[in-house]
């Protein structure tokens, strides 16, 4: 790692560009020495990753100059690449910029192949997800993440939702989130945190619809669903994705009745949970007689 930005330049190395750029070297040097002299006596496989850790507040020509001088340093080619991992550090750029900047990073450096482009998206500003999505489609190839956003400050980016994200747009992240109330008990417990009930994805109500209109529209929409035997395409209404493949239910998580709630989320509820299908005007009668006693 190293720092490229003015301001760590300046106040942490007092060195110009190229007094930097001979750090970043002279620690490639060191590192491939030591790792290479490893390899030869174990065989292990090592793949090198570098980082301009101030990547956002650094002139974007001068961390394409130090990372090259490190990509050669370390022999990278095209059958063995290196990682460059291009942080968003303290969210410096806004997601636009940092996918800009990952863009002319990408277009702009030599021997583009002997690079995996790593992004490292922070959430000061809580645009972390933003940010990587962004990046992603201005050529970044891998994410560094954290389950829920466990990171330095606000939080690194949160690989859950970034992965779900992707999932509901039929990309597959290769991350496993089947069973989403697990990862979230084991998360809790080992670390001591807890998971807002709002978080998307992991939260206790992220699927849950209290208002009338919505009720109604999942309901019809959970019908379509049953009828066509849960196969072809989700299109439930106000639900983004299909709350089973993340381990969810669809009884306790997605229509919770209160004062808000319509005739038809309440008729849903009948009839998944008890077998009651009433007729048009009694569910109207139920629906107000249930929400007197939620109020």
């Amino acid at each position: 790692y190293n720092s490229t930005s003015t301001l760590q330049r300046k106040v942490v190395f007092k060195e110009d560009m190229p007094g930097i750029i001979k750090i970043a070297v002279e620690g490639a040097k060191l590192i491939r020495q030591l790792t290479e002299e490893e390899i030869a006596s174990s065989g292990m496989n090592i793949r090198y990753e570098y980082s301009p850790e101030s990547f956002t507040g650094t002139e974007i020509d001068f961390a394409i100059e130090i990372c090259e001088s490190v990509m050669e340093t370390l022999g990278a080619t095209n059958e063995n690449p290196i990682i460059l991992n291009l942080p968003s550090t303290v969210e410096m750029s806004t997601p636009n910029t940092y996918a800009d900047q990952i863009e002319y990073f990408c277009t702009k450096m030599k021997n583009r192949e002997a690079a995996i482009i790593s992004i490292h998206p922070h959430n000061d500003r809580g645009t972390g997800v933003a940010a990587a999505e962004l990046a992603l489609l201005g050529g970044a190839d891998r994410i560094e993440g954290t389950l829920f956003g466990n990171g330095e400050r606000t939080g690194n980016l949160d690989i859950v939702t970034v992965a779900l994200n992707m999932y509901t747009q039929g990309v597959d992240p290769e991350l496993d989130f089947s069973d989403m109330p697990k990862i979230s008990a084991e998360y809790e417990e080992y670390t001591g945190m807890h998971i807002d009930m709002r978080s998307p994805y992991s939260g206790a109500l992220v699927f849950a619809a209290f208002s009338g209109s919505h009720q109604d529209a999942i309901a019809k929409g959970m019908k379509i669903w049953d009828e066509h035997q849960h196969t072809g395409k989700w299109t439930v209404p106000y639900l983004p994705l299909d709350p089973k493949d993340i381990g969810r239910e669809y009884e306790a998580d997605v229509i919770r009745i209160n004062s808000q709630s319509g005739k038809g989320g309440i008729g849903y509820i009948l009839e998944q949970n008890f077998g009651l299908n009433l007729p048009a005007k009694m569910r109207e009668a139920m629906g107000y007689a249930t929400k007197d006693v939620s109020d």
